[in-house]
C-alpha cells in the first residue's frame, strides 16, 4: 500500500501545493499526518511551547488522477491508527470562547498524554476510550487560499466526529486532481471544542480509499455518509448560520436522491433531525445536521 508521508505540509488549501502523492480513483492508501501545531511533541517529556509550532493544522496533500473540476470525492475513511502520545490545552488568549466560560485568567495550560490500548491515560485512575477523527479534510479551492483553521464548502478544518472510520466524506473538486489536504487528527473531541487544542491531537496513520464520481446536483456543503446517517456539515461565521446552511444542504439531498418535495423533507427532518455544533473556536463554526437511514429508506 503506497503512502504520503508526513515530510511536507501546508497550512493552507491550495491549488498551488504539490502533492506527496497521487493516487487513481478507487486506490486504498495511507497518510502520515501531522500535530495540530507542528512537529514539536515526540515524548511525554515533551512540553507545548508556542514559539516551536508550525500551524494552523499542517496538512499533507494527495492527487487524485483523473479528478476535475464539476465532479466530487467520495472519501471513505477505512482506519485511524493513533500516535502512542498526544497533547490538550488552552491558550486563553487564542480562544475568546474561555472569557465566556471561565471566571478566572488562567495562564496556559496543557497537559500530554500517552495513548495505548485504545485508551487516552487522563491520570492514574481514569481512562478514556479513544475515539479517533479526522479533523482537517478538504480540497482546493479554485482560486483562493484558505487557511487550515477554517471550514467552508470545500471541507477543511470541520473538527466533525463524525469525519472517522466507517464514514464516506463527499468534498467538491475544484481544480484538476483535486489536491485533497489531510490533518489534525484528534484521539478524541467533545462537541465544541471548547479549550482550543481539544480534543487530543496527535499524530497519525490513516487509511483512506478515493473515489471520483459524479457531483450531486444540489450539494452546497460537505455530505457524510455512514451506516446509520446521512450527513450535511456547514461552516459560517456563526452557529446559526451554519446551521441554516447544513440544513438547507440535507433538505438538497431528501428532495434529489429520495424524491421528496421540499415541504415534505423540512417537516420529516422537524421531527426526526438531530444536529449540533460540534465546535466554537475556529474562525468558522462547525454544524452537522444528520437524519437516520431508516427514515430514508421507508
Amino acid at each position: 500500500m503506497r503512502r504520503a508521508t508526513r515530510e511536507t505540509t501546508y497550512t493552507t488549501h491550495s491549488r498551488h501545493n504539490l502533492p506527496a502523492l497521487t493516487v487513481r480513483s478507487g486506490e486504498i492508501f495511507q497518510v502520515e499526518t501531522e500535530l495540530c501545531s507542528g512537529p514539536w511533541l515526540h515524548n511525554l517529556d515533551d512540553r507545548y511551547d508556542l514559539a516551536c509550532t508550525s500551524g494552523p493544522n499542517p496538512t499533507v496533500v494527495v492527487a487524485v488522477a483523473g479528478a476535475v473540476p464539476g465532479s466530487q470525492l467520495a472519501v471513505r475513511i477505512l482506519d485511524v491508527e493513533l500516535d502512542s502520545v498526544g497533547y490538550t490545552g488552552f491558550l486563553r488568549q487564542q480562544n475568546p470562547l474561555s472569557r465566556h466560560i471561565l471566571d478566572h485568567d488562567w495562564a496556559a495550560t496543557h497537559r500530554t498524554l500517552a495513548i495505548r490500548d485504545r485508551q487516552i491515560i487522563w491520570s492514574d485512575t481514569l481512562r478514556i476510550p479513544v475515539r479517533p477523527m479526522i479533523g482537517t479534510l478538504g480540497t482546493a479551492p479554485e482560486r483562493e487560499e484558505i487557511l487550515n483553521s477554517k471550514g467552508g464548502s470545500h471541507g477543511g478544518n470541520l473538527d466533525v466526529q463524525e469525519v472517522t472510520v466507517g464514514s464516506t466524506v463527499y468534498l467538491p473538486v475544484a481544480v484538476p486532481g483535486a489536491l485533497l489536504h489531510v490533518g489534525d487528527v484528534h484521539a478524541i473531541q467533545g462537541d465544541g471544542e471548547i479549550n482550543l487544542a481539544g480534543g487530543v491531537e496527535c499524530r497519525a496513520v490513516v487509511t483512506l480509499q478515493v473515489e471520483t464520481v459524479s457531483r450531486f446536483r444540489r450539494m452546497s456543503q460537505v455530505r457524510i455518509e455512514n451506516e446509520a446517517y446521512i450527513m450535511s456539515v456547514a461552516c459560517e461565521r456563526s452557529a446559526e448560520e451554519a446551521f441554516a446552511a447544513a440544513a438547507r444542504d440535507l433538505i438538497g439531498y431528501m428532495t434529489e436522491g429520495c424524491g421528496m418535495t421540499e415541504q415534505e423533507a423540512y417537516l420529516l427532518l422537524g421531527q426526526v433531525m438531530e444536529a449540533r455544533c460540534t465546535q466554537f473556536v475556529n474562525p468558522t463554526r462547525s454544524y452537522v445536521c444528520k437524519i437516520p437511514r431508516r427514515y430514508l429508506e421507508a
